[in-house]
């Protein structure tokens, strides 16, 4: 089991020496760390995570509840403990309230008392680390498994969501949200409306084919269908406002007819709008400077700091590893993880697998399959090892 790492803040250099000294028998098991303030306390945190904080409360500067309120709010996993002199209700009551505290203790505190409290939170650190773990990790998969399963029903709109998956959570990290999987998924799981539209109806939206004001008003209930229908999945309200909102232009227009503009459109909504109007520009300018040019330009229907944080991840991205080469593969060499770089169609000219996929299992079971029945056209153009 990993050490947990402890912090302990408090003003009184002899109060830090008699914690020193009563838990030297917690070494083996806990890398803690002492500080005098909370400035310091903080510096310390920018620069390493820590399990659990103990911060005293009168401390010059910066007391207890301004401390774990900061560290609430740049650094929410790590659980946090008062243990202090001043026991008054009120001091408790803004403890619990701005800091968030997991325990509040009142000094002196006997040593076994505070190595079972601390113990506690180093506890419930780990629930909150293994659930979020959990959340993502199984919301991912499953979304995978789903994505892959829908994409054997509409391959053209599945393979378009993958494609944009990394770019939607790339943007979110870059705009500093909370959970920037979310926007993977919702990414991902933005085409699932389509499949209540008619498949000529759906055929002509990938197209770009004109539309009737009828087919152009089921077009534009597509977000709205797919919001109601991740709405049915536990713990999804995100990704559901996310998609519910990827139509919605900044000044207000546009889908969902609400009151929404500007910042009060939830900024998942904004990212996939942004993310998906970067696609279709791109398609047709074939170039990332000229469709982001556009976009800036274009302040009524984008969030101008969404597209700068799409500038900025592409820049990060192509700097940081060199452009992957294209390369023809047969269809017996194809495996996991590979990206199409085309898309995979029979000799006939049936699209089996479309463009910007990344190969998974279902993939290759889908190919075997055809394969029985259509010869494939080969080679296959992908990109990865």
């Amino acid at each position: 089991m990993a050490r947990g790492a402890i912090l302990f803040v408090d003003d009184d250099p002899l109060v830090l020496q008699g914690l020193q000294r009563s838990l030297r028998s917690m070494r083996g098991d806990w890398d803690m760390v002492f500080v005098d303030s909370g400035a310091a306390a903080l510096e310390q945190m920018a620069t390493r995570t820590f399990d659990v904080i103990v911060s005293d409360m009168r401390m010059p500067g910066m007391n207890g509840v301004e401390l774990l309120a900061r560290a609430n709010e740049g650094f929410p996993d790590t659980v946090r403990i008062m243990l202090t002199g001043n026991a008054d209700l009120q001091t408790a009551v803004n403890a619990v309230n701005q800091g968030n505290v997991f325990r509040f203790l009142t000094k002196p505190c006997d040593t076994d008392d505070l190595i079972r409290i601390v113990n506690q939170g180093l506890r419930q650190r780990e629930l909150i680390t293994a659930e979020r773990s959990l959340l993502q990790h199984t919301l991912k998969g499953t979304t995978k498994m789903l994505v892959d399963l829908l994409g054997f029903l509409a391959p053209q709109s599945f393979g378009r969501a993958q494609a944009i998956s990394e770019l939607a959570e790339g943007v979110a990290r870059e705009m500093g949200m909370e959970h920037p999987w979310v926007l993977g998924i919702a990414s991902i799981l933005s085409q699932i409306g389509i499949l209540t539209l008619p498949q000529a109806l759906a055929e002509k939206l990938h197209s770009g084919a004109l539309l009737t004001n009828e087919e152009q008003d089921l077009a534009n209930r597509v977000p709205q269908i797919g919001a109601e229908l991740i709405r049915n999945i536990p713990r999804m309200e995100e990704v559901a406002d996310s998609v519910h909102y990827m139509h919605k232009n900044y000044n207000g227009s546009g889908f969902p007819l609400d009151a929404l503009k500007e910042e009060r459109i939830p900024l998942g909504g904004r990212i996939l709008h942004v993310i998906t109007g970067f696609e279709a520009l791109l398609a047709r300018k074939g170039s990332e400077a000229a469709a982001l040019g556009m976009m800036e330009a274009d302040t009524s229907a984008y969030d101008r700091e969404v597209v700068h944080a799409l500038a900025g991840f592409l820049r990060r991205k192509s700097e940081g590893t060199d452009a992957p080469i294209p390369r023809p593969v047969a269809l017996a060499s194809l495996k996991e993880g590979l990206v199409l770089v085309h898309g995979i169609e029979t000799v006939e000219g049936l699209l089996v697998i479309p463009e910007g996929t990344h190969l998974g299992a279902v993939h290759l079971q889908k190919l075997a399959n055809f394969g029985r029945i259509s010869k494939i056209r080969e080679p296959i153009i992908v990109i990865g090892e």
